[in-house]
């Protein structure tokens, strides 16, 4: 259960990371901003990472509690070694 824990939590700092940070969710951001303005809600959750990373959490950790599943450790496991493997590149820089 420990595991299935710690590889949600990583799973959730990256797919936060995805979503506000990334060059690849831009768009998705700049699309967001459109739509409902600068100074709206929409607009500031895609830019909080604090904000976003609960929103991320709330499906993601009690997967991982109440169905520690290989599958699923496994499904977690892939944004949790990427968020590894960018702590240790941006280490190494």
């Amino acid at each position: 259960m420990i595991v299935s824990l710690v590889v949600a939590a990583l799973a959730v700092a990256r797919i936060t990371r995805l979503l506000v940070e990334d060059r690849l969710t831009v768009r998705w951001r700049q699309w967001i901003v459109r739509r409902y303005g600068t100074e709206s809600l929409p607009s500031y959750l895609v830019h909080c990472p604090w904000c976003m990373s609960i929103w991320i959490a709330v499906p993601i950790m009690p997967l991982s509690v109440l169905l520690p599943h290989p599958w699923v450790i496994a499904a977690f496991a892939i944004p949790a070694a990427s968020m590894v493997a960018g702590l240790l590149n941006d280490r190494g820089e």
